[in-house]
């Protein structure tokens, strides 16, 4: 079965924003992956505000959490495994939830699945040679 983590943090978050709330994301920076501004890390987290007038190209799918973000006026691209993803709240009154621990989201699982991806793209990437062709031009 697929991992519940993205389909309850879809959910959450719709009823966040659909409260006039902010959502904030608590983040695992400890996690592999995970592409934050690490000068904003504390004790391996960090809280970011994922409300969509902070932030922009904000793409979620399955595994991860993409979007860009100013911090201090300077444009980053964030990018979080939703392994990394430990709560989603709203900032106004502290609602939300902790997300349980799911194997699918274990290290060991992440990373065979990224080492899997990986493979498959570097064989995706491979040039096929092209045979010469038989058809010859005749006049």
């Amino acid at each position: 079965m697929k991992p519940l983590r993205p389909y309850v943090y879809y959910a959450y978050y719709n009823w966040i924003t659909d409260n006039d709330n902010t959502p904030y994301l608590l983040v695992n920076c400890d996690y592999p992956n995970v592409d934050v501004p690490m000068e904003y890390v504390r004790e391996g987290k960090i809280i970011l505000n994922i409300a969509q007038r902070s932030i922009g190209n904000y793409v979620v799918n399955d595994e991860s959490i993409s979007f860009s973000a100013r911090f201090q006026g300077m444009l980053r691209d964030i990018y979080i495994p939703f392994g990394a993803v430990e709560a989603l709240y709203a900032q106004e009154t502290g609602d939300g939830i902790m997300f349980q621990e799911e194997a699918y989201y274990s290290e060991q699982s992440y990373l065979e699945r990224t080492s899997i991806a990986e493979s498959n793209e570097v064989k995706a990437k491979k040039v096929v040679k092209k045979k010469s062709s038989h058809l010859k031009l005749v006049k």
